[in-house]
């Protein structure tokens, strides 16, 4: 039996050197000064490396298109992206974007970004074109800098992939661009002014990507295809949760790689949800992430 080759991806995002502290309690306590041992983790997370991360562990031939300093922070990334065989296009910026994550209990947490600016750059439109040659899909998270980078894509002609995080809803200006140039629209309900089933239907009349997911977090997704009623994936229980922190990314990433690998839309969410539910229970936006061997006998046995 011929094994098909590898489904390649292009993800362009954000990177951002984090550092992760798990704490009992959220907000933290006013004191001057605390110690929780074993408590604080460095890594590397940001919607860019988080999906291209997950997309390489599921099986994937994964790329990433992302800015970078040659700074210590730059030079994290730089080692986590090679250690995952992620291929990286980096454009060289002054400062490497930082987060700060704090992670409380049942998986709570705030996350305080420093982008140093990247948000107001303008990624090199012919380095994107390189980057895109050879890929079958292209993932463009909704930071600012991919905005003008959607019409290569279309131009491409590879399928187009956007999250829109926790947006308020379909008239939402920043949203528009994206709203039509996606093939696959994710989004979270979780700053929706419409129930999330009147908002489904809103985007549908609003725009006619061929699959939209609604995350629900502990509800499960939401989820319509294109000329099907509305379908509810319920959430998969897999483990206890540590922390929430790149849980979108995750469904997304495990979407893409099951669906446009072949499965059903409803196949691939069922099977995103578990992707995401497992990576719950590890620390750091981009860890907890499985193989696609490990989550198809998750499946099996689960």
């Amino acid at each position: 039996m011929v094994s098909s080759p590898p489904l390649r991806v292009l993800v362009a995002g954000n990177t951002n050197a984090e550092l992760l502290l798990q704490t009992p309690v959220l907000p933290l306590p006013d004191a001057e000064n605390t110690a929780y041992p074993h408590g604080l983790t460095l890594g590397v997370s940001g919607v860019g490396f988080n999906t291209a991360h997950a997309l390489a562990q599921l099986g994937a031939e994964a790329g990433l298109f992302t800015f970078a300093a040659n700074d210590p922070a730059g030079e994290v990334a730089r080692v986590a992206l090679a250690r995952a065989g992620i291929r990286s296009w980096v454009q060289e910026v002054p400062g490497t974007p930082l987060s700060l994550v704090l992670s409380g209990p049942d998986g709570g947490r705030q996350i305080h970004r420093d982008l140093k600016g990247t948000e107001h750059l303008e990624a090199d439109p012919e380095a994107f074109r390189a980057a895109l040659a050879g890929a079958e899909v292209a993932v463009l998270t909704n930071v600012g800098w991919t905005r003008p980078l959607l019409p290569l894509a279309r131009a491409a002609g590879v399928q187009i992939v956007t999250d829109l995080q926790a947006t308020p809803g379909p008239a939402h200006p920043y949203d528009q661009v994206f709203l039509t140039c996606a093939d696959v629209l994710f989004l979270s309900a979780e700053c929706l002014t419409l129930p999330p089933l009147n908002a489904l239907l809103a985007y549908r009349e609003r725009c006619d990507p061929a699959i939209l997911v609604i995350s629900l977090g502990a509800g499960g997704a939401l989820m319509s295809e294109r000329g099907q009623p509305p379908h509810h994936q319920p959430a998969v229980p897999t483990r206890p949760v540590t922390s929430t922190n790149g849980a979108g990314d995750a469904l997304l990433s495990a979407f893409v790689w099951a669906f446009f690998g072949g499965r059903s839309a409803r196949e691939a969410l069922r099977l995103a949800c578990t992707f995401a539910s497992w990576k719950c229970g590890g620390v750091g936006g981009a860890a907890g992430h499985l193989s696609g061997k490990e989550l198809s006998e998750l499946c099996r046995t689960g």
